[in-house]
Formats: C-alpha cells, structure tokens, sequence
C-alpha cells in the first residue's frame, strides 16, 4: 500500500486553484483544496491526518492558524503571499527552553541564508 503525504489547501486565489491542480499530479500527495467561505472549512482543516496545510496569507484567520498549532503540533503551514513571491513556513513543533548560546545558533543560522 502506497504512503501518501495529506495535505490541505485553504484559499480561494487564482494561485491556489493553480496549485490544487498541480499538486493534485504528484504521485505521493492526497490533496484536499478547501474554500475559506465553506461552512465546513474549519472543521475541515482540523480533520486528522493532515501533514501540510498551504494557504494563502492574505485569507486565514489568525485564530484558525493559532488553534491548529495547539491541536496539532506535528503540522507544517506555508503561508504563500502571492503579492509578494514570497513563503512564510510554520511548524506547531517546540522544543526545550532555549539557553542563550542556542538562541545564538538559531540567529546565526538564519543570518546564513540571508
């Protein structure tokens, strides 16, 4: 039985449509496009099973985005800002109390991708 990787995506632009439909070609992706105007869409999102949610930055509610980080930290959420060419990544997964000097790696390591 083959493994597939689910993933959601919330939005109504034109970019979003043109992903569904892209995404919904490669071998390995279940992918469920889901309409913000939905009666259904929060539900939806929420629905388990979920490994990605794409969606677009200018559609989501910042308290859907908030709750599916508590109910599911295992989750990844890329925020697509079509105005912009530009993606935001999130993940719900934390991890100990940072000490300074691992706050420091994290600064520096994003500095290298500048």
């Amino acid at each position: 039985m083959e493994k597939y990787i689910r993933v959601a995506l919330y939005g109504s632009s034109l970019l979003m449509a043109g992903l569904a439909v892209s995404l919904k070609e490669k071998p390995g992706l279940e992918v469920v496009h889901i309409h913000p105007g939905a009666p259904d869409a929060c539900q939806r999102l929420n629905e388990p099973g979920f490994r990605v949610i794409i969606l677009d930055i200018n559609e989501p509610p910042t308290d859907l985005v908030l709750s599916l980080f508590q109910k599911h930290p295992e989750l990844s959420l890329l925020a697509l800002d079509p105005a912009g060419d530009r993606l935001l990544a999130l993940t719900g997964e934390t991890s100990q109390p940072l000490t300074i000097d691992d706050l420091l790696q994290v600064i520096q390591h994003k500095e290298t991708f500048r």
